[in-house]
């Protein structure tokens, strides 16, 4: 049963990945703007790496690690766009949902889920993979795209 649900996940990864990728170029073509090419990279290995790299527990990790850092780029610079042109809402909540889908393909596969829940306490919030690690590369990659943003125009 397990292994069926992360199959399903993995497939929902792919689903969302793609209904997001086919948004971005649908706001930022590479073909008209340069800057169009990040996303487009981004959603490459959205649609086709990740998914084979979570299919695996060796490369877990790696994926984990690619799909948490380009959901949070993602994020930041969405909305700053979303700010700048118009609301685009709507992305970021894919973004958020293939976050989550990541994160619990790769608790399913690290954690026992039938043992009981322990209680992460102290600095180890923050240190990876726990939750607390993402909401601080979070912060800090945001402090530094608006510091960057506000320096550097």
């Amino acid at each position: 049963m397990k292994r069926n649900l992360k199959n399903i996940l993995i497939l929902a990864l792919v689903l969302i990945s793609a209904g997001g990728a086919y948004m971005h170029l649908s706001y930022h073509s590479p073909a008209k703007a340069a800057y169009g090419w990040i996303p487009f990279i981004s959603a490459i290995l959205s649609v086709i790496l990740l998914p084979i790299l979570f299919s695996f527990r060796k490369t877990l990790h790696l994926a984990y690690i690619i799909n948490g850092f380009t959901t949070i780029i993602g994020i930041i610079t969405m909305v700053h766009y979303s700010l700048v042109e118009h609301a685009l809402t709507n992305v970021i909540f894919i973004l958020i949902g293939k976050f989550l889908i990541g994160y619990v393909i790769f608790n399913m596969e690290i954690h026992n889920l039938e043992a009981p829940e322990t209680k992460v306490i102290g600095w180890r919030v923050i240190r990876y993979p726990n939750m607390g690690f993402w909401m601080v590369h979070l912060f800090t990659l945001s402090l530094v795209y608006l510091l960057g943003n506000l320096l550097w125009r």
